[in-house]
């Protein structure tokens, strides 16, 4: 069928208006920009970044954007080149005030971010041991990597541990994440979903309400969004350790961060479990990773965490027993976990 005249006129006005939503009216266009002495390729370049913070961040709804938009112009005039506009990317990301956003320029021809940032392979983020010969013991370090195979050697190492000290007919366990800053969660989540016991470990939610969750199936750990569902880590073999029954007790601190404290999320709920120690740093937050067009990155915190009981979390993780680390010792601290775990 021909379309008449004014069939093609609504057309292309509905069209020309369509156009003009998908860009917020604050944003400046080529010509906008070169009337301030700022090129095409730098402001197309900061509108990019800029889009993708916003349209992914978790404080959508929270930010006057068009003022931060505003002010990260500042940062970034005469601007003629990509590099050029990156005080002002920076700038933006810590007006979000999620204390957990970061920009890094690129590190140069054949250089890797995410592998300038990984943590060396082959080593082992924890230790592990008996106290007084009745309560197991492990301390976690920060650790982070993409390398599924790392991660898989991790995950089965930290099982194995955790399934040693089941034989050993000890009081209960402690896991201390007092210097468990953050980075790569999967592998200790592998590790610990066989003494949680439980299908889901935790959840995220976005700036829309949409959530996803990280679920135990057979021996792995898989991120599961919808129907969308993948692998994240798994062990070799595993059954359920009789730690499982038995009192955990965690340790938490000031310096307990990010994927540290959404590996401690994934214990809460359970009716063996109690923290001890100080509120967490408070970035229990996901991340969006950001690639843009000149190989920088933006590590954007697109995510809130929820545990198995519905409780979101997007500051710090609070203690059951709050604790003064600094005036602590050891001893006392053992002795306070000792005789929580006696009531037990």
């Amino acid at each position: 069928m021909t379309k008449t005249p004014l069939i093609s006129s609504i057309l292309c006005i509905c069209l020309v208006l369509t156009l003009i939503s998908c860009r917020h009216t604050y944003t400046l266009t080529a010509s906008d920009a070169n009337r301030i002495n700022i090129s095409p390729a730098a402001i197309s370049y900061y509108n990019t970044a800029f889009e993708q913070i916003r349209s992914q961040s978790i404080k959508a709804g929270k930010i006057n954007f068009e003022q931060l938009y505003s002010s990260g112009l500042d940062h970034m005039k005469n601007a003629r080149t990509a590099a050029d506009t990156y005080d002002a990317i920076r700038h933006v990301l810590a007006g979000l005030q999620d204390n957990h956003s970061f920009f890094q320029a690129p590190l140069g021809e054949g250089k890797s971010i995410i592998t300038a940032l990984s943590t060396k392979p082959g080593s082992f983020p924890f230790t592990t041991s008996i106290v007084e010969g009745q309560i197991g013991k492990i301390v976690l370090n920060s650790y982070n990597s993409i390398d599924e195979a790392d991660q898989h050697a991790i995950a089965d190492s930290l099982y194995r541990a955790i399934a040693y000290m089941s034989t050993q007919q000890l009081n209960g366990l402690i896991i201390d994440f007092r210097v468990m800053e953050g980075g790569s969660a999967p592998p200790f989540l592998c590790a610990f979903a066989p003494l949680i016991n439980k299908d889901m470990l935790l959840g995220y939610k976005d700036n829309r309400g949409h959530k996803a969750q990280i679920t135990r199936y057979k021996n792995g750990v898989y991120y599961k969004d919808g129907r969308k569902i993948f692998r994240l880590a798994y062990l070799t073999n595993y059954t359920t350790p009789a730690l499982s029954q038995l009192p955990i007790a965690i340790i938490t601190g000031r310096y307990t961060a990010s994927a540290g404290e959404m590996i401690l999320i994934s214990f809460l709920g359970l009716p063996n479990v109690k923290l001890f120690g100080e509120p967490t740093y408070g970035v229990p937050t996901g991340k969006s990773n950001i690639f843009l067009a000149d190989s920088a990155f933006i590590s954007l915190t697109s995510s809130t965490t929820y545990d198995r009981l519905g409780h979101d979390y997007d500051g710090p993780v609070l203690p059951d027993q709050k604790l003064d680390l600094s005036a602590t010792t050891d001893e006392e601290l053992y002795a306070l976990v000792k005789k929580w775990m006696a009531t037990r």
